[in-house]
């Protein structure tokens, strides 16, 4: 299951943080503190040849290898466009650029949006160009469906920009998320069985969220799909005009309650009402024949997400690994056939070999002999096929293709020397593979445009049993079961109907399968037994197992094959379970198997072969231009402009700053500028910017400076991987630096260098990170060239450890150091809510500073509504805090530690802002002072 992103960045907030930091970067001159910063990386690791085509309402982007995919690609838009075009009585004027990727490990390297993009997003819509942007999953009428409902927020957006517009009204008033998001998925495609178990599921677990409340799913799956369902309901009660009906009418309200009820004379109140009468009656006569998975067999797993069972014999013994995810991270776990506490095999999303696991995507495999793992899992930009020795506990062989660069769902031959995948070429196709994991040779199976996935190696090794769409079914995105002939390098039909077949798993006698179905409008469990027809070849016989309320998924034989293991989807989660089971063969009846002349089908790729393909030429264009006024007190009044621009791929960007300051300075020392270009499209990022600024400065060279200072700087960073970068600056100005405090001016021709290397694999909550480790060590370096006189050397180290202790509960450590020498050192202040609290803000200077915090985080509240007259406020998250702090700044000798000892507390503000209240008390560690101070402070937890 997948869901789509849309990112609205046309508000000029959303691209001023960026702006700033750039002009920041390119016009600071480089101190310690400017050197680092922490954050995940998003990493070019492929060299893209971008090419252009045009139709008749697209510019299409696409790098050489997707030429197949952009003919579909072209062909589905300009599809989607014309139905959409009808459905909301609107066109769209303006030309749509699309940009598409062959697979999800690439679509994850966009510069687009500067988000990191998790496995869950399927395509999103960025609105500050308009451009629409989404990756192959492998299926190409799945990749038609998410290309889809992206227009339909292209066309929802539109419609509303241009009635409001008409109107003369110019603040944008987006739709709800829910009804957004909702109309989406319901114009986009066909309500389907994923759908059904997450309603289905949602109001059997009684966690059916009511329009009302749907700020408390924001931006997860159930949120879609109750959208989805409550357009259809809409469809279904004001006809499927209300949509355009809406849009038209929104400029008469101020929210989307008030503009239907002014378009249907109904509260929607009502609507709710009644949407959630209507689901109980549709969906509450299945209680009688079917059960929740915990109903139906016994749990291994209680807590987190478990999902991608199988079974592993190894002498005596028995076992079960399988995907887990707890506390945020990844892993691949293991445990006895009885469940209880599973032993971590592989830790999965916390470094550069394993940096995804894609868990929902793809399953492990144990060798015959149950003394090897092979999984695949994303490093240096592609997936990567693991052996894995469960005895050693170590990597034993590790397999990568040029031309495969998505893998997934390995399976082993019977004599543990090859395994079979699921991959996915450059260009986008995924087929089925056999490495030999002797020689690391790799054969094709399968050379087609069908999806083909779950592939299982039968116990004798004659047959490989998977799933496909290579059938007419196909066309909407039906999968069925097929049987690859190993020696024949044949495929025969194994399953057809109108419904999805997934997930096979052979029999350890190998003459039965399992696998999971919604042909009776649930996914449920089915086995199949197949034997030969007396008039030749192969015939079936198939019966249910299960009869699941929700949907149960991934099943696998036990060794004696009296059971089976299954995730099971229940209350918002999937978990591991086991059944026993029983074959009676005079049950069911034998079947002859389909034929294998049955239909297949193409996608329409009409446009493909007359699309004219042109090469990608940058073209900058406006991402914001804004004014800006402040007031400062000592230097007046300041106002300026900003300008960002970029090319359409977002791989280069130019930033220009304008500003002026009044006060004490005249017209010509009052002006600043700032000229910054980076370029993110290679491995290396590079940025360079030249500056002229007249500007305060906090303390660098003393506790109160003043520096005008002209000059360019030169940044270079270079990511290994999503957690590890190293980082370097060149910076070259003419300063004049008034030292206010301290005295004395300086003026000269200054050179700084400085290198960092940084390492962030943390995982973050609402209020700042709960586990992981973040560090960053360097060096900088400030020379007047022109006097041979070197300025300063600064050493700086920050380390940061995060002990998860419960789900939201963690014990935060930090330790950071300064050091800096030379004829004008630097100073580093202290104190306040983001160091040293207890003292003032940046109270304490000196040359040389450490600092040792210690926090105990935990939840108190994680939301809080206040209702008021005039709507809710929805306070996204109270958390709680107890520290000890330790640390001072000096210069010469120590002056001995300063401590505080205190609590506070933290609330998250429409996940922007994080409110911090801190109450310290200080101490020398020896006594606690009487007097307690308050520190107010806006900002993330450290």
């Amino acid at each position: 299951m997948h869901t789509s992103t849309s990112f609205d960045l046309r508000r000029p907030l959303g691209f001023l943080l960026p702006v700033v930091l750039a002009a920041l970067l390119a016009g600071a001159a480089p101190g310690a503190s400017q050197v680092h910063r922490f954050g995940k990386n998003k990493v070019q690791y492929a060299d893209f040849q971008w090419q252009k085509t045009e139709t008749d309402h697209f510019d299409l982007y696409f790098y050489a290898e997707e030429e197949e995919l952009a003919g579909y690609a072209a062909e589905m838009a300009e599809r989607g466009f014309a139905d959409l075009e009808r459905k909301f009585a609107h066109t769209v004027q303006r030309r749509i650029p699309l940009i598409i990727y062959s697979s999800h490990v690439y679509f994850e390297q966009t510069n687009i949006i500067p988000d990191l993009l998790p496995p869950g997003v399927a395509g999103f819509t960025e609105f500050l160009k308009g451009r629409v942007v989404l990756p192959l999953s492998g299926s190409l009428p799945e990749f038609e469906r998410v290309l889809r409902h992206e227009l339909v927020h292209v066309f929802m957006a539109d419609r509303i920009q241009q009635v409001l517009g008409r109107r003369g009204i110019t603040d944008f008033r987006p739709a709800p998320l829910w009804f957004s998001e909702g109309l989406a998925e319901y114009w986009s495609g066909e309500w389907d069985t994923y759908a059904d178990m997450i309603i289905r599921d949602s109001l059997f677990s009684r966690r059916l969220v009511a329009i009302e409340g749907m700020h408390f799913i924001h931006g997860t799956f159930q949120l879609y799909k109750e959208g989805q369902s409550i357009c259809a309901h809409m469809a279904a009660t004001y006809g499927e005009d209300i949509f355009a009906l809406l849009l038209d009418n929104w400029w008469r309200g101020r929210d989307f309650a008030e503009v239907f009820e002014k378009v249907t004379g109904d509260a929607l109140a009502k609507l709710d009402k009644d949407w959630q009468y209507r689901l109980g009656k549709e969906y509450l006569p299945d209680i009688a024949a079917a059960d929740p998975p915990s109903r139906l067999a016994r749990p291994l797993t209680r807590r987190g997400f478990n999902v991608k069972p199988q079974v592993f014999a190894a002498g005596d013994s028995a076992g079960v690994v399988f995907f887990r995810n707890y506390q945020g991270y990844t892993q691949i776990v293991r445990s006895s056939l009885q469940g209880g506490d599973a032993v971590v095999v592989v830790e999965g999303e916390r470094s550069p070999s394993f940096e995804a696991l894609h868990a929902l995507d793809t399953k492990p495999a144990v060798s015959t002999d149950g003394r090897r793992l092979a999984f695949s899992a994303k490093r240096a930009g592609r997936d990567h096929l693991y052996i894995w020795d469960l005895q050693q506990g170590r990597e034993e062989r590790r397999f990568s293709f040029e031309e495969v660069v998505a893998i997934s769902s390995p399976s082993w031959s019977p004599d543990g020397r090859r395994l079979v995948f699921s991959g996915a070429h450059r260009g986008g196709i995924t087929d089925l593979y056999v490495v030999d994991t002797v020689d690391g040779s790799l054969q094709a199976l399968t050379a087609d445009i069908y999806h083909d996935r779950d592939p299982d190696w039968s116990a004798d090794g004659s047959r490989i049993a998977f799933s496909s769409d290579r059938w007419e079914g196909g066309r909407r995105g039906f999968y069925n079961l097929f049987l690859y002939e190993v020696e024949e390098q044949e495929i025969l039909p194994l399953t057809r109907g109108w419904h999805n077949d997934l997930q096979p798993a052979w029999s350890p006698g190998g003459q039965s399968l399992v696998f999971s179905s919604d042909r009776d409008t649930m996914f449920n469990l089915y086995a199949m037994r197949l034997s030969p027809a007396p008039e030749g070849g192969l015939r079936a016989a198939t019966r249910r197992v299960t009869r699941t309320l929700t949907g149960t998924f991934d099943p696998v034989w036990t060794p004696d094959r009296q059971g089976l293991l299954f995730s099971g989807y229940e209350e918002g989660r999937f978990q591991i379970y086991h059944q026993e089971l029983g074959l009676d063969s005079a049950a069911v009846a034998w079947e002859s198997l389909p034929s294998a002349e049955a239909g297949t089908w193409r996608p329409e790729a009409a446009l493909g072969g007359s699309l004219v393909r042109k090469k990608y030429r940058k073209k900058m264009s406006l991402d914001i231009a804004q004014s800006q006024i402040s007031q400062d007190l000592d230097f007046g009044t300041s106002g300026g402009i900003q300008v960002g621009m970029s090319d359409m791929l977002g791989n280069d960007h130019y930033y220009l700053v304008l500003s002026h300051i009044s006060g004490d300075v005249d017209l010509l020392n009052g002006f600043n500028m700032v000229l910054g270009r980076q370029h993110l499209g290679g491995q290396l990022d590079t940025a360079w910017g030249v500056f002229r600024l007249n500007d305060r400065l906090s303390g660098r060279f003393g506790r109160r400076v003043r520096e005008k200072r002209i000059g360019a700087s030169i940044d270079l960073s270079y990511p290994f991987s999503r957690f590890d970068r190293v980082e370097t600056r060149l910076s070259l100005r003419h300063a004049s630096i008034d030292r206010q405090s301290g005295g004395g001016r300086l003026k000269g021709w200054l050179v700084t260098n400085a290198l960092s290397y940084t390492h962030d694999s943390s995982i973050w909550t609402i209020t700042g990170p709960l586990e992981g480790k973040r560090y960053s060590f360097g060096a900088a370096q400030t020379v007047d060239f022109k006097r041979s006189r070197r300025f300063n050397v600064t050493l700086f180290g920050d380390y940061r450890h995060y002990f998860r202790l419960s789900r939201r509960g963690a014990l935060a450590v930090r330790l950071m150091g300064r050091h800096s020498s030379g004829d004008l050192p630097e100073f580093f202040p202290l104190g306040g809510s983001w160091t040293l609290r207890g003292y003032g803000w940046r109270s304490i200077w000196g040359s040389k500073a450490l600092l040792l915090n210690n926090e105990l985080r935990f939840p108190l509240l994680d939301r809080l509504v206040i209702g008021l007259p005039v709507g809710n406020i929805d306070l996204s998250a109270f958390r709680g805090a107890l520290f000890v702090d330790a640390g001072n700044a000096w210069t010469g000798e120590f002056g001995g530690w300063k401590g505080s000892l205190g609590a506070g507390v933290r609330l998250a503000l429409g996940g922007v802002l994080v409110f911090r209240l801190d109450a310290a008390r200080r101490t020398d560690f020896e006594s606690l002072g009487n007097d307690t101070r308050w520190d107010f402070f806006f900002g993330w937890d450290f």
